[in-house]
């Protein structure tokens, strides 16, 4: 469904709680920002058997308005230390939005944000390898009609 990789299985979410201690998070230190945008934040965890996702959406809270989404994968080996990976991911979540709103901060209203990127782009970031995209995709529509339909 998100992943970057083919998978037979299905993805293993991660814990609710999980997902709302790092939209917390993200609330502290952009909430002034999003109280101005009447916006929040949404994650998502998914791991499988060799690679972990996070997604994490700027939503409006307004559901009409198209969210900012990155998602970012990496892969999962029998050496990887996956909370130092999921650690640095929402790092790199940090330093994305972190650059997003300098941007859109200090540039004319009229001015959309337009550096998506459709297609997996790898990355290195904390001398590690990631994958990156960043679109409109509404996570908890796309997951709901997934739903609907028995996906």
């Amino acid at each position: 469904m998100f992943s970057r990789l083919d998978h037979d299985i299905p993805a293993v979410l991660f814990p609710k709680d999980w997902a709302e201690s790092l939209k917390q998070i993200l609330l502290n230190i952009y909430g002034d920002k999003c109280l101005k945008d009447d916006k929040t934040f949404e994650v998502y965890g998914f791991s499988y058997p060799n690679e972990v996702l996070m997604i994490v959406s700027y939503v409006g809270l307004d559901k009409n308005v198209l969210p900012l989404t990155l998602s970012v994968s990496a892969d999962l080996t029998s050496e990887t230390k996956t909370n130092e990976i999921q650690n640095d991911m929402f790092d790199f979540v940090g330093v994305f939005f972190d650059e997003y709103f300098a941007k859109t901060e200090h540039s004319d209203e009229d001015e959309i944000f337009e550096e998506f990127v459709l297609d997996w782009d790898e990355v290195e970031f904390n001398q590690k390898n990631f994958f990156v995209k960043i679109n409109r995709e509404n996570i908890a529509l796309t997951m709901a009609a997934d739903a609907l339909l028995g996906e």
